[in-house]
């Protein structure tokens, strides 16, 4: 792989630092047509579009990286455009379509959809979101997600208003999430876990609206996995720190 991008910047060496811009922003083309699809009530095609923006976005940066895009291009913000394309696609689009789909209580909508967004956007907002250690801090804002196993499990109104209310309070919680496409801590376990939820999710959309269990509880188990692990390692970076900062008594 390492040979394929030092190729494409000899071939290329002036178009090739934006590539992974255009990955990136590919994922604009991929949020208007997951728009289109949800304003046609074809879930099983929105699903489809959310997937390619998600792929889409885990590569980008990786690309990116092999490419020296941020050097070679010092006056193009990559991580400004990633930010704007990631709230579209990670969030407006999932509120639009739990609002277009009607998987929430009609009341709700006037109130937690708003909650959803502005929430998201002080999370987006945050300079300690992503950590140095590379660890998302709070829900990571994939709504995305949320609308998926919605979807699948086909929860009523009142399960998906609990669930929404539930991780829009978990945004101000700060537990550190694992980013998948760039963790070193656990590296091997959360790729492995990523590329079974990965395949999974793809084979339940393939399928949808006919859902097969084997496929769903996989992916269910690898969610509840990276939920518990990132908890697990939060209170154990925090355990740790306490031990070596022991408070002092001055009485």
């Amino acid at each position: 792989m390492s040979k394929f991008f030092s190729n494409l910047q000899k071939a290329l060496p002036r178009a090739a630092p934006w590539v992974p811009h255009l990955v990136t922003a590919s994922g604009l083309l991929f949020g208007f047509l997951s728009i289109a699809a949800i304003f046609e009530s074809h879930h099983r095609t929105a699903l489809m579009w959310m997937t390619a923006a998600v792929v889409s976005d885990a590569v980008d940066g990786t690309i990116a990286r092999k490419l020296n895009s941020a050097n070679k291009l010092p006056n193009f913000d990559g991580k400004r455009l990633d930010a704007i394309v990631d709230y579209i696609t990670y969030v407006m689009v999932p509120v639009l379509f739990i609002y277009k789909a009607n998987l929430l209580p009609y009341t709700s909508n006037n109130w937690l959809l708003p909650a959803i967004l502005i929430s998201s956007a002080y999370q987006f907002a945050q300079t300690t979101a992503k950590t140095h250690d590379n660890f998302f801090t709070g829900f990571p804002s994939y709504w995305n997600v949320a609308v998926f196993y919605m979807l699948l499990l086909k929860s009523s109104p009142n399960s998906n208003l609990v669930l929404l209310v539930v991780l829009t309070t978990l945004i101000f919680v700060p537990i550190k999430y694992y980013y998948p496409s760039r963790t070193t801590k656990h590296k091997f376990i959360i790729m492995s876990l990523t590329l079974i939820w990965g395949i999974s999710g793809i084979s339940l959309i393939i399928t949808y609206p006919t859902i097969y269990p084997i496929p769903l509880w996989i992916s269910i188990l690898c969610s509840v996995y990276y939920v518990a692990i990132s908890i697990y390692n939060t209170l154990q970076s925090k355990s740790i720190t306490l031990s070596t900062n022991p408070s002092v008594d001055n009485t």
